[in-house]
């Protein structure tokens, strides 16, 4: 997807793109970089490098090409990108904390919420992600999803690839264009042949995928993150199969869904009490609400920009602390914003918002 140019081995093919006319714009981000450098290693008596030796720069710099922007970009290489990229996170994360984080491998199914989760992923210093997601991006997934008009009917993974690498060129990433599927089981998860995931971030909306995903993570001792948006609020389900390797899928809160088939699962009525039994009544009665109409008046789950940021950052926390070993139990978490910010008062809705938990299910029953 990008070209990763040595200013010595690959000097014709810069030329050719820094030349009059070849339509590409060249960005020469190597004196800012430079200057970074040095006050870094200032406070560092053990390293010291002459930032003015030509042979130095040479060997130290990259020019990356970004073909969809039609740019060329002078940066530093791998290492001292990376230094650069993490000098501020020093002493919040510990030499080792940023060593094992970007070292993880990382797979995100599901690119909505699952766009934002890698996004900060890379900003803390993840480099190893594998994306699968089969949609395209539509007018409507601006409401949540980091994106311009320019880019619609673009493929969401393509679109998280791209910006992964324009964040951290030496990133690796693998497309799954088509999605997670069965038959991408071995190759997106890993297991016998290739190398298993650190941690699976799971946003996927078919619910059949979303248990078969789970069932495959199990076998494997995958630890599973899913962060799901509660109107403005968010929460987060860990589901520890490295650790607990019987445990159940979504924390046991819809029984046994092994033996079910897809079309069990996806079936409009049975796929709304599934999901309203893993999300459970402890919702806002706005998400509560919204979740009757979807089929009727919403196409999909009601989401908001607000809770699918929060959900990237607090997902991606999540990642980072089980992959640095702390102390992540399974389980569910809670992030409520709006009692944090307006107290018992947050979620009071009138009082065609508000249903009880008969009324939820009979409304659920009637889909």
């Amino acid at each position: 997807m990008i070209e990763i140019l040595n200013p010595r081995d690959d000097a014709g093919r810069i030329s050719t793109l820094t030349a009059p006319g070849s339509g590409y714009r060249f960005v020469d981000g190597w004196e800012s970089a430079r200057e970074e450098l040095m006050a870094i290693d200032s406070f560092d008596p053990n390293v010291r490098w002459d930032w003015g030796d030509a042979d130095v720069v040479a060997d130290a710099s990259r020019f990356i090409v970004y073909p969809w922007r039609s740019t060329m970009v002078r940066l530093p290489d791998r290492e001292h990108f990376h230094r650069l990229r993490t000098a501020r996170n020093r002493f919040l994360l510990d030499d080792k904390e940023q060593d094992d984080w970007s070292g993880a491998l990382i797979g995100v199914a599901g690119l909505s919420v699952g766009s934002s989760v890698a996004s900060v992923c890379s900003l803390t210093g993840a480099r190893r992600f594998r994306l699968a997601d089969p949609d395209t991006l539509g007018p409507s997934n601006l409401n949540r999803l980091l994106g311009s008009v320019c880019d619609l009917g673009e493929s969401k993974v393509t679109l998280a690839q791209r910006r992964l690498l324009e964040t951290d060129p030496y990133t690796d990433v693998t497309p799954f264009a088509d999605g997670y599927t069965e038959g991408t089981s071995e190759a997106f998860l890993g297991g016998r042949r290739t190398e298993r995931l650190a941690v699976l971030m799971e946003e996927m909306d078919n619910l059949a995928m979303k248990v078969a995903i789970r069932l495959r993570a199990r076998e494997r001792g995958i630890p599973v993150i899913m962060a799901t948006d509660n109107g403005d609020n968010v929460i987060l389900d860990v589901e520890r199969y490295d650790l607990e390797p019987d445990y159940e899928l979504f924390h046991g809160r819809a029984g046994e869904l092994s033996a079910m088939t897809n079309e069990e699962l996806n079936a409009p009525t049975r796929r709304l009490q599934i999901a309203n039994a893993i999300v459970g009544s402890g919702v806002t009665p706005r998400t509560r609400f919204s979740l009757t109409q979807v089929g009727v008046r919403l196409p999909s789950w009601p989401q908001l920009g607000t809770a699918a940021t929060v959900a990237g950052s607090i997902a991606a926390l999540a990642a980072r602390l089980l992959v640095c070993g702390a102390d992540l139990r399974s389980g569910r978490y809670r992030v409520d914003l709006d009692r944090t910010l307006l107290g018992e008062s947050a979620g009071l809705a009138m009082r065609w918002n508000e249903l009880d938990e008969d009324e939820f299910m009979d409304v659920i029953s009637r889909r």
